[in-house]
């Protein structure tokens, strides 16, 4: 499997995403439609009375700027402005709280192939269940098959995904996706057309939506919840020819939490962590920092506004293998963040793999980690399926001409399901967004069982249910990373795990 999948992994949370990672050629297509807006700054503005005010119109062109989009739920807006002094303007605008910039999106979306070696893809054989089930040891360890006797979610239920679109034609989604409620957000302003939402060239939307609800149809795999229904927020910029390639600005994910409570989700799966401005790893937000302390607080309002509509938000932690707890650039009077996982009401997930360790790559840390879940440790092999070494990852859906199944050739991780005459496409694939979107099942299961909860009121049932953990010892480090980690906490709340292992059966408990 090697290096390829080692850098790979940070790609799959969006953390750091390129060609360059996989060390594959890429081979232009051009069957897809833009999805981008263009300006020559662009700031989101919000307001200390958490309304957007009447005279908002007003406020932005005096300080040089347009209106854009405006999130009436979150009490923000966003504003175009090619005056360099717009900022500092409205910062000084009597009744504006926080002004930041988010960078623009411009692409013009032409997405690529690549071209990778590797083995023929994994058939499968009819095996109990669907027939890809006994592949998916992370459902038997969160004892997700056992949950479906008590319920495998409720139709009425709908959770959203901040992500990079979904393939609405794969076999185990088909019918699964709310098209009135699915929008991109790039470039923060909302576009319902169902040819850019549904396009996911990167095919890790389709993955994370296929952890959560995989029909149970006799193809391929079996989600968490297959029975609710899901909602598609694009956020990711999938222009393989733009330079931020992969990487989420804040203005999308707070029009996705806008459209979000406009659209009565009920939660809200967030596999990706918030990038500021300069490069594809710099994902930290300190306070010290205007325009980025700015983002904190305009992402905490959103959230903040999601949890009064009982609309709830899990996110993965990320795959840097760093401490969220002890940021780079964090000092007395200056606080950092990695967005959203640290900020109130959401709640965050880190990784392990087969042996219920922590994954070589998952970030972790106090305040930030309340759960994990399987991510998947290409390092442990399953030892029930030895066809592949990619084995100890976790398989999800995929559309056959995204990046992620391509890629995944290189660790002998590409499975078809051609029994029902018609092939589908998955992937073993490994990262902290592959944890997320289980306890998000998890959590719709509940939904599902007791109805709608406040944040915290689900969370702690969560929790409630979690399997502790212990610490492995430490210093901690399988992936040899050289920057070691040390474990701390008793089993029901470490910085590695938080309360433990999410456990659907526990949760729906009376």
């Amino acid at each position: 499997m090697g290096e390829a999948n080692r850098s790979l992994v940070f790609a799959i949370s969006l953390v750091c995403l390129s060609t360059v990672a996989c060390g594959g050629e890429v081979a232009p297509d051009s069957n897809v439609a833009s999805s981008a807006a263009t300006a020559t700054a662009s700031f989101l503005v919000s307001f200390e009375s958490g309304v957007i005010p009447r005279n908002a119109n007003a406020l932005v062109q005096d300080a040089g700027g347009t209106i854009a989009a405006r999130y009436p739920n979150v009490g923000a807006l966003l504003a175009r402005s090619s005056n360099a002094s717009f900022a500092a303007a409205m910062r000084a605008t009597s009744g504006v709280d926080a002004v930041g910039a988010s960078s623009i999106v411009h692409s013009a979306i032409s997405p690529k192939t690549v071209v990778t070696g590797g083995k023929p893809p994994h058939t499968t054989t009819p095996a109990d269940g669907d027939p890809l089930s006994f592949r998916q040891w992370n459902m038997d360890q969160i004892h997700a098959p056992q949950a479906h006797a008590i319920t495998r979610g409720s139709s009425s239920v709908l959770v959203g995904f901040l992500d990079t679109g979904v393939d609405v034609t794969h076999p185990d989604l088909e019918g699964q996706v709310n098209a009135a409620a699915s929008v991109s957000c790039l470039g923060g302003v909302p576009n319902t057309s169902q040819a850019i939402w549904a396009n996911d060239a990167f095919g890790h939307g389709t993955f994370t939506a296929s952890m959560v609800a995989a029909k149970n149809n006799g193809i391929g795999i079996v989600g968490v919840a297959p029975a609710v229904k899901l909602a598609m927020v694009k956020v990711v910029v999938d222009d393989f020819n733009d330079p931020n390639v992969g990487l989420v600005f804040a203005d999308a994910v707070v029009c996705g939490i806008e459209w979000g409570i406009a659209h009565n989700f009920d939660l809200l799966n967030a596999s990706l962590t918030i990038d500021p401005f300069t490069a594809p790893i710099d994902d930290i937000f300190c306070t010290n920092e205007p325009d980025r302390a700015a983002v904190v607080t305009i992402v905490r309002k959103a959230i903040r506004a999601a949890a009064a509509r009982k609309l709830t938000v899990v996110a993965s932690a990320g795959n840097s293998f760093m401490d969220l707890a002890n940021l780079p650039g964090s000092t007395p009077g200056v606080d950092c963040y990695v967005l959203p996982i640290q900020l109130p009401r959401v709640i965050g997930v880190s990784a392990v793999g087969y042996t219920k360790k922590l994954s070589w790559y998952s970030n972790y840390g106090f305040n930030a980690i309340d759960l994990t879940a399987p991510g998947g440790d290409d390092l442990i092999p399953n030892p029930l399926v030895t066809d592949t070494t990619a084995s100890g990852q976790v398989l999800g859906a995929v559309p056959e001409s995204s990046f992620f199944y391509q890629a995944a050739a290189d660790w002998d991780g590409q499975v078809q399901d051609c029994t029902s005459g018609t092939c589908a496409f998955y992937a073993y694939l490994e990262g902290t967004s592959a944890a997320a979107p289980q306890v998000t099942g998890v959590a719709a299961l509940v939904i599902s069982r007791f109805g709608k909860q406040e944040p915290d009121e689900l969370a702690d049932r969560l929790i409630a249910g979690a399997t502790p953990l212990a610490c492995p010892p430490s210093p901690y480090d399988p992936g040899g990373t050289g920057q070691p980690a040390t474990c701390c906490g008793p089993p029901d709340n470490t910085n590695f795990y938080g309360a433990g292992e999410v456990d659907a059966l526990a949760a729906l408990q009376e």
